[in-house]
């Protein structure tokens, strides 16, 4: 990530053009899969928990039923100027009995940023540089970051839907 008070930023959905992935449950003890999402998050993305923003947390115990709302931010950085940011959203409700619902929804894009902070960098000699370089090669830089990416949520989702699977059929 670029630390800079000016930027370029170039935004990629990761599965264009769907711009959100919903995975729904209805089952046994929806609320454990709280704890795995956060166990998951850091082995799938392999990232140091500095990088997992927790920016929603809201689980109301009522009479009979308890309702959460949670919500992530994962950023993976890549290199210097690419990274992906995953925003994560886990809600639903489980009653005494211990059946109930869930929603997982996920958003992930990668973003690109380039500093425009200094005289030079705004400058057009700069900017003819810097979309040469970047289309010359970088671009497939960031073609791959998409690629690894794509595999990184997927592999995410598919442990997801493993683990609801695993809570559905136990006793």
């Amino acid at each position: 990530m670029v630390w800079a008070r000016t930027k370029l930023l170039i935004w990629d959905y990761v599965f264009e053009p769907v711009k959100e992935i919903s995975i729904a449950y209805e089952g046994r003890h929806p609320e454990k899969l709280y704890k795995k999402l956060h166990e998951l998050i850091r082995l799938v993305f392999n990232v140091p928990e500095g990088y997992i923003q927790e920016k929603d947390y809201r689980w109301e115990k009522k009479k009979d039923t308890d309702q959460f709302e949670i919500g992530w931010e994962i950023t993976k950085i890549f290199d210097t100027y690419t990274y992906v940011v995953v925003e994560l959203d886990f809600s639903g409700f489980v009653v005494a009995e211990g059946d109930g619902k869930a929603k997982i929804r996920l958003r992930p894009r990668i973003i690109t940023e380039y500093p425009q902070d200094t005289i030079w960098q705004q400058s057009m000699i700069y900017e003819m540089l810097r979309r040469f370089w970047h289309k010359s090669y970088y671009h497939r830089k960031r073609m791959e970051y998409l690629y690894i990416s794509k595999e990184l949520v997927i592999e995410f989702e598919r442990k997801i839907k493993e683990y609801m699977e695993e809570i559905r059929n136990a006793k």
